[in-house]
């Protein structure tokens, strides 16, 4: 089984703060993306580029003053548990495998848990809806290092709109059980690097006008 890199998660706690720092850092402006309804979640997308695919991007993911009421547990991927305040980080990632309800029964085969698939939709502000089935572990598997898994449905992917695009050079990961994480990363079907260390983090390589940036 294979699976393709489709985008990285900063979470950031100002969604209009983050856009304007990594314009400044990166040269590119991302591009409003949408809100998430019920969620309690917007975002704000990058292109980007990741070994010949275009079909990639970098979601900025804030929370979303419009639906204050949405409990922590219940917002996109967990992000209301880091509160207000907190520095912006790569929190997880996702991948898009060739056929996802294959990949949900090898991963629970090798034992991995991944979520129940779920279907989740935005519209965004040009008014263009965007509909997925994705599978996300409540926690975040091995600290949002383990990939969620997604599927568009044949439908339009969030790189098809005009985003500005960087190159992703590289991805890193580190964790204190670097072994078990590459075992399952494995199971998912992919392969970045994976690194023992004390305390896990994700990080990500950017070509950009400005040189090269490298996001935690």
């Amino acid at each position: 089984m294979t699976a393709a890199l489709d985008h990285l998660v900063l979470a950031v706690p100002d969604l209009e703060a983050a856009v304007d720092d990594l314009a400044r850092r990166t040269g590119a402006v991302a591009v409003a993306g949408g809100s998430h309804p019920g969620r309690g979640t917007r975002n704000a997308l990058v292109g980007l580029t990741w070994r010949g695919d275009h079909r990639c991007y970098l979601e900025l993911l804030a929370a979303d003053p419009a639906q204050p009421d949405v409990r922590p547990e219940d917002t996109m991927l967990g992000f209301g548990r880091f509160g207000s305040g907190f520095a912006p980080r790569l929190h997880t990632w996702a991948v898009r495998p060739d056929d996802l309800d294959a990949a949900l029964r090898a991963a629970r085969g090798a034992g991995i848990e991944v979520g129940e698939p779920v279907a989740a939709s935005r519209t965004s502000p040009a008014g263009t809806g965007l509909a997925w089935r994705l599978a996300v572990p409540d926690p975040l598997g091995f600290d949002g290092l383990q990939p969620f898994l997604i599927d568009w449905e044949g439908a339009s992917h969030p790189s098809d709109a005009d985003l500005p695009v960087l190159e992703l050079l590289g991805l890193e990961l580190a964790h204190p059980d670097a072994e078990r994480l590459g075992a399952v990363l494995r199971v998912l079907g992919v392969d970045p690097p994976v690194v023992r260390a004390r305390t896990a983090s994700l990080r990500a390589r950017l070509s950009t006008p400005a040189g090269v940036v490298e996001l935690p």
